[in-house]
């Protein structure tokens, strides 16, 4: 069971959907935010990049890491509940993993790599209700 404000991160290497669980027993998510490119601040990927990175996959991983960044600055904002769930793509959730703060890290209680942006709420609450 997923508890009530728990907020869902559904990622990808292009946008990402932030929902907040309002269920108490039922995983019920209602769409907070939709995340794109446009709305971070572009500073590039993270680390190094490969020579034989494409311009897609170098975007996709600077998308992840804004992602990040933004939800770090959130967790030391203390503008996250304490419960936060990250379903990405697994290309995405890899770029992602290394760059958690401690304190977003301490509040992710799931992830889920999988490819479920394009998906409806009501699917990704099934997707939840089954781990």
């Amino acid at each position: 069971m997923l508890a009530t404000g728990t907020l869902v991160v559904v990622a990808d290497g292009t946008s990402a959907l932030i929902y907040r669980n309002s269920g108490h027993e039922t995983i019920s998510l209602e769409l907070q935010d939709t995340i794109t490119p446009q709305s971070l601040q572009n500073d590039g990927p993270a680390g190094s990049t490969p020579v034989e990175q494409s311009p897609q996959d170098r975007d996709e991983a600077t998308f992840s890491k804004q992602l990040v960044h933004k939800l770090n600055a959130m967790a030391l904002a203390h503008h996250l509940p304490d419960a936060v769930v990250i379903i990405a793509d697994p290309t995405s959730l890899g770029h992602m993993r290394p760059l958690y703060h401690a304190d977003l890290k301490r509040r992710i209680v799931r992830e889920l790599p999988k490819t479920m942006v394009k998906s409806s709420a009501h699917d990704v609450a099934a997707a939840l209700a089954k781990l």
